[in-house]
């Protein structure tokens, strides 16, 4: 029912398991941690690690979804998660506003939101067609032109090719699911056999490309597009962000299954593979973990972040509803776990945050922040030195990567500014106030948020930059005060 893949399969596993949930398509890992797992052919949820292993992605069945978030934010509250009910293979009918490039345009799809959809057909600007998702996303989600309805064991899309899941290998067996599916289907239509396919009777599998035939067929011929909108959901999908601190949680679940050093989900989110083999092969072959102190991993993991020194590197500002950006800087290790970012504008314009400040080329910004840390301090100086502004970032706990070498967070859209035309303002609180409506980010850990932002307001203005810095930290350890906090 469920496949569990990545670095905290041990963890998530472990908690479904004993929730009475079953498993499908399990790993070899996982098998032998769990020999009594219960089983189930037919995976109707994937949970596995986002790209840069920073969370999780949970996909697949909505209501099966929803009891899964649940669950977890129960036993673990200060999960971030982001929920997107119409995820891929869900319909909508569009609107086409402006060709992007070649065959790809912006669309409506709900009122006042766009998104980006591939043709397949030729039509004109403000056409209404029917458009399936391919890449869901809060604000930014991508589709293609044409139907697409799920089964248990294929997906049956228009205009597209007939293809596999990347989890059925057996090459004979993929020939003779092609081969039904050229033989079963009419042009305009691609089946692409889901992995449940592979355990499935291949009677099973080739009734159920007819009924979602017949289904299609009937659907298409009394639909007409007249107003934009979902029309028919597929999956559901949740982003759900794990900042560090709270990684540090799911070491200690893991252990319950399984021997787990000190930092080991951190220390795996680094993505380095010689690193991961050593954890594996430390955790596999050593009866306790206890002579891995968390005073020697973390004095490892600074010894890492010292190696930031004096490099370019990249800060990765992800957002819980979309893209976010990412900008480098030349980053200077202060003393243990402080980095001091440089960089110079090279452009005009406002800055963020601000009314009247102008951004001028030549400007010098200098930023401040800490492992760990839930914020980066922005300094904005003209060419002179002359202090513009002060912009207080707020964010879940910073953390490194190593490949590229950079900074990594998830940004909480509320901020505080500080300059001595404008004075101190909180700014967006509006928008953070949405993630907490919406039950993005647990309203527990937003209530020391929103404390943050008014102690830091305070100090703004009264000191220099090193004071601020010194004092920030300080305010973080005394609201937030989580274990990071005492460690460091």
């Amino acid at each position: 029912m469920i496949r569990v893949r990545g670095i905290y399969s041990t963890a998530v596993t472990g908690l479904l398991d004993e929730a009475g949930y079953s498993f499908a398509d399990v790993s070899i890992d996982i098998q032998e941690r769990f020999p009594a797992l219960k089983k189930h052919g037919e995976v109707l949820l994937t949970i596995k690690d986002q790209d840069d292993r920073s969370g999780l992605i949970i996909l697949g069945d909505p209501e099966l979804l929803a009891k899964v978030v649940f669950l977890l934010r129960s036993i673990i509250p200060d999960l971030i998660v982001g929920y997107v009910p119409v995820g891929p293979y869900s319909m909508y009918v569009v609107r086409l506003v402006e060709k992007v490039d070649g065959d790809i345009w912006l669309a409506e799809y709900m009122p006042g939101r766009f998104c980006t959809v591939k043709l397949r057909n030729s039509h004109s600007e403000g056409d209404l067609l029917l458009a399936h998702v391919t890449r869901a996303s809060p604000e930014a989600p991508l589709l293609k032109e044409g139907a697409a309805l799920t089964g248990r064991y294929v997906r049956l899309i228009q205009f597209e090719r007939h293809n596999t899941s990347e989890h059925i290998r057996d090459a004979e067996l993929r020939l003779q699911l092609l081969t039904l599916a050229m033989n079963e289907v009419p042009q305009g239509w691609g089946v692409h056999f889901r992995s449940a396919a592979k355990n499935a009777n291949i009677l099973d599998v080739g009734r159920e490309i007819k009924e979602l035939l017949k289904k299609a067929t009937e659907f298409l011929n009394v639909f007409k597009p007249q107003s934009i909108g979902p029309v028919m959901v597929g999956e559901s999908l949740a982003l759900v962000e794990i900042p560090p601190d709270t990684a540090l949680r799911f070491d200690t679940i893991r252990e319950r299954y399984f021997t787990t050093i000190p930092f080991h989900h951190l220390l795996k989110s680094l993505g380095i593979e010689e690193l991961s083999h050593k954890i594996d092969f430390a955790e596999k072959n050593v009866l306790s973990g206890r002579c891995f102190s968390r005073e020697k991993v973390l004095e490892a993991i600074m010894e890492e972040f010292a190696k930031l020194h004096g490099s370019r590197v990249s800060i990765f500002h992800k957002k819980l509803t979309g893209q976010g950006h990412v900008w480098s800087a030349v980053a200077e290790i202060r003393s243990p776990g402080y980095v001091q970012l440089r960089r110079q504008s090279s452009s005009q314009g406002t800055y963020d945050g601000f009314k009247n400040i102008r951004r001028e080329e030549g400007d010098q910004i200098v930023s401040y922040t800490w492992l760990f840390a839930r914020t980066i301090i922005h300094f904005y100086y003209s060419p002179s030195g002359e202090l513009k502004g002060i912009y207080v970032n707020l964010n879940t706990p910073v953390f490194f990567a190593l490949q590229p070498p950079g900074l990594k967070y998830v940004d909480l859209a509320m901020d505080v500014t500080y300059s001595p035309m404008e004075g101190v303002q909180v700014t967006d609180q509006d928008d953070f106030q949405e993630l907490v409506e919406y039950d993005i980010l647990p309203r527990s850990l937003a209530e020391k948020y929103k404390l943050f932002a008014e102690k830091v307001a305070g100090i703004l203005g009264e000191k220099n930059s090193e004071e601020i810095v010194a004092e920030a930290r300080r305010l973080q350890s005394s609201i937030f005060g989580t274990e990071v906090d005492k460690m460091l």
